[in-house]
């Protein structure tokens, strides 16, 4: 296998699966010769026209530089280039495209195991779920402590820093 080859085969990895396929399937390289018997190019000219549109095909041109392209590596005129176009495009493109559609609905959906979510506790079989009351504010059934030290009155310790203990800048609480 040629440099070239390997290039080719390294790009066709880089293609969707259905594309692959359906490039595989399609016989395109036969049918760019037909076209070029219909359009009467030379051996040289079909060849080039073999390449031009291997590369269309595999991605390594961009479609919209197709016809330019073929007007210069073929040495042919703009109307006889965009003919061309017409007829690869009904013949090979089409038809890859086609199959590609086909190839992309027939794909089985892949299995994917469930994640459980994390935030929840998991149930095994085989196990129960317990209800369990909500959470709530009160203490319920037990009985507060009554502690031995008598509650003290809460007082506010004045402040040492202002003169008096006192803000001049706060204003009175009562």
């Amino acid at each position: 296998m040629n440099e070239t080859d390997k290039l080719i085969e390294e790009q066709l990895k880089t293609l969707p699966q259905n594309l692959q396929r359906a490039i595989k399937d399609v016989q395109w390289k036969t049918m760019v010769q037909e076209v070029g018997r219909q359009n009467n190019l030379t051996a040289e000219q079909s060849n080039s026209l073999e390449q031009e549109t291997m590369f269309i095909i595999y991605e390594f041109e961009n479609p919209v530089d197709y016809p330019n392209n073929i007007i210069r590596e073929l040495g042919i005129s703009e109307k006889m280039a965009y003919a061309i176009v017409e007829s690869v495009a009904n013949k090979i493109f089409d038809p890859i495209l086609k199959k590609s559609d086909e190839y992309g609905r027939d794909t089985s959906p892949v299995s994917v195991p469930e994640i459980p979510p994390t935030n929840l506790p998991m149930v095994e079989k085989g196990e129960a779920v317990h209800d369990v009351a909500p959470a709530t504010s009160e203490v319920g059934s037990k009985k507060r402590e009554v502690s031995s030290k008598p509650e003290q009155a809460k007082v506010s310790l004045p402040d040492y820093r202002y003169p008096g203990g006192q803000d001049p800048y706060r204003e009175p609480t009562k």
